[in-house]
């Protein structure tokens, strides 16, 4: 019965260090939200799965699985390289990770498009020609001097492809961007090792018998990056047809005989007026 109050006692003692140690779970508690607050959103919008949960997002994620950049991590391309980068990409991270909760995945709250650094991690030279070894490729031109960002050419590299349903540039991209003949050259064997006007084409009536022609050659081996390419041509009046043309064409037509007219017109588009 004498230990009893000596228990007591010892219990009380212990009791203002109990309190005190309760104090110490609450900040625990709320230093462990805060991280969670500002860390789920980074760790998550670094994570496939994550994007995966979007319907919208399928397809871009598909492509991804089948891309030769399927083994490397979203960090590794959307996120530039040190403190600065991952710093840059922390700010961008949280609001959008929860505006994606409310309102789901948005173009202005994804993964910016990658910036060249962060190509330049594993891409570390310059490749000149294409790998069919008929294309020439002066990337160094293009990324060190004219300060062209990777993605500009390569938009269909990863979550997408172009329309041919392949992971690469198009040569029409090529053309309407730069290579128009204005701000770039736009003559093919400045690019094109292996193409050169073919013979019959210097023929002096190609014009005449193209159209024949195409039944039996493939216009598409060189022309298929145009899906327009004929239109571009035949939906262009000659410069002959201006003003009162319409009046003085049998003379220019008599004088050329079958290489005036019957260029692009067949004989029942005569007779609809004659």
């Amino acid at each position: 019965m004498a230990e009893k109050p000596e228990t007591l006692r010892g219990e009380r003692e212990a009791a203002p260090e109990g309190r005190r140690r309760r104090r110490f779970p609450l900040k625990t508690v709320v230093a462990v939200v805060v991280v969670l607050l500002v860390g789920l959103p980074i760790v998550s919008l670094l994570q496939p799965g994550y994007y995966q949960r979007y319907p919208d997002l399928a397809v871009r994620m598909a492509n991804w699985r089948v891309s030769t950049h399927a083994r490397v991590p979203c960090s590794g391309c959307h996120v530039d390289p040190g403190v600065k980068g991952y710093a840059s990409f922390a700010v961008k991270a949280i609001p959008a990770f929860y505006s994606q909760l409310v309102r789901g995945p948005r173009p202005g709250n994804l993964l910016s498009v990658p910036d060249r650094v962060a190509c330049q991690k594993c891409h570390t030279s310059y490749r000149q020609v294409s790998s069919g070894g008929d294309l020439l490729i002066p990337h160094k031109a293009h990324v060190e001097v004219l300060g062209i960002n990777c993605a500009v050419c390569h938009q269909n590299l990863v979550h997408s492809k172009n329309t041919r349903g392949f992971n690469s540039p198009e040569m029409s991209m090529c053309l309407k961007r730069c290579h128009d003949g204005k701000q770039a050259t736009a003559q093919c064997v400045k690019c094109h090792t292996r193409k050169n006007v073919p013979e019959n084409h210097k023929q002096r009536d190609w014009l005449q018998i193209h159209s024949t022609m195409a039944k039996s050659i493939d216009c598409a081996s060189c022309h298929a990056w145009s899906p327009n390419y004929c239109a571009d041509c035949h939906a262009k009046r000659p410069k002959s047809h201006a003003g009162n043309w319409k009046k003085l064409h049998a003379i220019p037509a008599l004088k050329r005989g079958a290489e005036g007219c019957p260029t692009c017109h067949t004989a029942a588009f005569c007779k609809q007026c004659h």
